[in-house]
């Protein structure tokens, strides 16, 4: 089977993520991000998530606190549990192919955060 990139169906019409295929083993697919899109936090619990940039620059923050500026050619992978939230911040389309594996469906779990938003305190510890 041969799927092209530029055919995908992206999730919210002309942004967001498309997949070329989906299989037990990895799902394969590409992101785009018109300038100022965001791609909400999230974690995945079992899968690694890997990115390689096509086109464009974005931020990508990690766990709420490191942010990486992503350009044309970088690569970069988030682990399970890491969270990751990737924003466009430039004037032109951002475009990153990406793969998770393995490939479990549903395996996504929003986190809500944005980097203005101040990184909400750990629940106290109770005492007995």
């Amino acid at each position: 089977m041969i799927r092209n990139i530029r055919d995908l169906t992206l999730r919210f019409g002309d942004w967001g993520p498309g997949y070329l295929v989906e299989n037990e083993d990895a799902a394969f697919g590409a992101v785009t991000l018109r300038p100022g899109d965001t791609f909400a936090n999230h974690f995945h619990e079992h899968h690694t998530e890997s990115f390689f940039v096509i086109e464009g620059e974005a931020e990508l923050w990690l766990d709420r606190a490191t942010v990486q500026r992503l350009s044309d050619g970088d690569f970069v992978q988030c682990t399970p549990q890491v969270q990751h939230y990737l924003r466009n911040v430039s004037d032109a389309p951002f475009t990153a192919f990406f793969i998770k594996s393995p490939g479990i469906s549903g395996d996504k779990v929003d986190a809500p955060w944005e980097p203005e938003r101040e990184v909400p305190a750990a629940p106290a510890a109770t005492q007995e």
